[in-house]
């Protein structure tokens, strides 16, 4: 599948440019997750990681015959979601697993999502789907993680 909803570059509200990276990381029984790597090129810095997947109970309803690329293309396509409502790509913060190593991991479950895959992109794209999990942290995910201010600028 490739809808294009998705591009693998977006520019924040604030006017920021990312570009996102990404790279299989899961696919066993329980769901199919990507990687997500958020590039600022003005810094040449990796500015954010994150997990994203869906569960194997909404592929097997979505009938999908390739797990991986609808699991990349919906994880693009809430990416760029979040951008469209405002939040800076680097910043995302889900609390759907306990503990601060997991607020860059987010799987999307049956109860989330309606019953096709085109009504889940068609929601994105008209901002009517809510994803109770995910905030905006005032800090980028790497300077949360440790990395010095100073060290964008390097």
């Amino acid at each position: 599948m490739n809808s294009g909803f998705g591009p693998t570059s977006l520019t924040s509200g604030t006017g920021r440019l990312f570009q996102i990276r990404c790279e299989p990381y899961l696919d066993n029984v329980d769901e199919t997750t990507w990687a997500y790597f958020i590039d600022e090129p003005k810094y040449e810095k990796e500015r954010a990681y994150y997990l994203i997947g869906i569960g194997r109970t909404i592929l097997r309803d979505w009938q999908v015959k390739d797990k991986a690329q609808v699991s990349k293309e919906v994880g693009l396509a809430l990416l760029n979601y979040y951008n469209r409502r405002g939040m800076e790509a680097d910043r995302l913060v889900w609390n759907q697993y306990p503990g601060p190593e997991n607020d860059g991991r987010r799987v999307l479950q049956v109860a989330e999502v309606p019953e096709t895959l085109e009504q889940l992109l068609d929601l994105l794209m008209t901002d009517k789907w809510v994803d109770k999990y995910v905030s905006q942290d005032e800090k980028s995910q790497d300077i949360r993680r440790g990395r010095p201010e100073s060290a964008l600028y390097r």
